[in-house]
């Protein structure tokens, strides 16, 4: 006999999809019992060998873009999902283009859907295809979609977007990129900082930016280690010119 939850959506028998709301409870012939509640809201009293429980759909699909609850690390699903026999977990690669195991849990709701447009904030994950990966992880935004089919169907536009073709200020046309929100970037003096990504400075520490009341701070840490932070002190800017260039580096 199948145990079940309050807020548990099943199937019942003869009534159809229902929702558990109190129980499991003796019944007044000393058997177990559930109150359910019916489409209509109607509540009723069943038996738990009435019951089938609905299986849980899958939190994520092949293609989303989601991130870790903290909002620092980005992944897109390639695979699942699967189950260790406890926790459902998909394969899920970072920006950098390795795959990780990532439990569902562990992953807020998809952060983008609908195709890439024009005026989209994006982050470039292959610039071209040919192994140069200059703009590979820089984040830009989209001026242009080439109509299909196109090898290199993105132009992105870096910083400004004044400088030539090809130039860091410029543009460059992309194999492949994702979108990200304001609230994933901050510009400083000309430069975009990925809020998702870490930093590398001067000294060789490392640097998680995030934003605080409104101020962009970031934590530095001795080694590349990914950790949940819970101390941020200097400002983006004050990290820049204390302890710049900072490089973005992956895992």
């Amino acid at each position: 006999m199948s145990e079940f939850e309050v807020g548990q959506k099943v199937k019942h028998f003869d009534r159809g999809d229902v929702e558990i709301t109190h129980g499991p409870f003796t019944g007044v012939f000393g058997d177990l019992r559930y109150l359910v509640r019916q489409g209509s809201g109607r509540e009723v009293v069943v038996s738990p060998e009435s019951l089938v429980a609905v299986p849980k759909p899958p939190k994520f699909a092949v293609g989303d873009v989601t991130s870790n609850h903290a909002g620092t690390r980005r992944y897109t699903i390639e695979g699942g999902p699967f189950s260790d026999g406890v926790r459902e977990w998909y394969a899920a690669k970072n920006p950098e283009g390795q795959t990780h195991k990532v439990h569902a849990d562990d992953l807020s709701e998809t952060v983008q859907s609908g195709p890439i447009k024009v005026g989209d904030r994006v982050r470039v994950t292959d610039d071209d295809g040919g192994g140069r990966f200059r703009f590979n992880g820089r984040i830009g935004t989209i001026v242009k979609v080439h109509t299909a089919p196109s090898y290199l169907p993105y132009l992105v536009a870096f910083g400004d977007g004044h400088g030539d073709h090809g130039d860091e200020n410029g543009r460059w046309n992309c194999k492949a990129v994702e979108r990200v929100t304001d609230e994933d970037t901050h510009t400083h003096e000309g430069v975009t900082y990925d809020l998702t990504a870490r930093y590398r400075d001067r000294d060789g520490d490392y640097w998680t930016f995030k934003a605080v009341d409104g101020t962009v701070r970031g934590n530095c840490a001795g080694t590349n280690v990914a950790t949940d932070v819970h101390h941020w002190c200097d400002s983006l800017g004050n990290a820049v010119r204390k302890y710049g260039p900072l490089t973005r580096v992956s895992d």
